[in-house]
């Protein structure tokens, strides 16, 4: 399953918010990809990464030294959910522009390949959601998907990326 929504800069809400040092926010403006913390997963859990934000993080950084690649969050506040289940929980991704949406497909599509080698009657389902900015309209298009692992990159080829602002 793929939903698409566009919404007002979800980066630029980031950025305003008083809990993130200045630190942080000069950190993640430089960034060309930048994982976004999700709000309210939990009761008690003001904000936090998915299970799989560490190792795709660092599985990106080895992969793509082309790109600047941020976790928007203050160093000493990382949290990470525990999940106990086979399924893939990837960190909200962020992109400064439509252009590298491709290049974060294939990052993205590479990670669960390499999760999925050896297992290949284990099903495992994927979440993950990226935020692309349209800095010109202030607008974000949010992409979230849910579904098999191994479907992820045929059903993000099938999105029409020059129509993710069209109204």
């Amino acid at each position: 399953m793929i939903e698409i929504n566009t919404v007002d800069s979800e980066f630029n809400k980031l950025l305003d918010m008083e809990c993130f040092t200045n630190d942080t926010k000069e950190t993640v403006q430089k960034a060309d990809i930048a994982f976004l913390p999700d709000f309210n997963l939990r009761k008690g859990i003001e904000r936090a990464f998915q299970p799989d934000t560490i190792n795709f993080y660092k599985y990106v950084k080895q992969k793509s030294n082309d790109y600047r690649v941020e976790i928007f969050e203050n160093k000493e506040d990382v949290r990470i959910l525990s999940l106990h289940s086979f399924d893939i929980w990837l960190p909200t991704m962020w992109i400064a522009n439509i252009i590298l949406l491709p290049i974060a497909i294939n990052l993205v599509s590479s990670y669960v390949y390499d999760k999925l080698k050896g297992r290949n009657k284990d099903e495992a389902t994927v979440q993950l959601r990226i935020v692309i900015e349209d800095k010109s309209k202030g607008k974000s298009a949010s992409i979230f998907y849910k579904g098999p692992g191994k479907e992820l990159k045929e059903n993000f080829e099938k999105i029409d990326a020059s129509k993710l602002w069209e109204d």
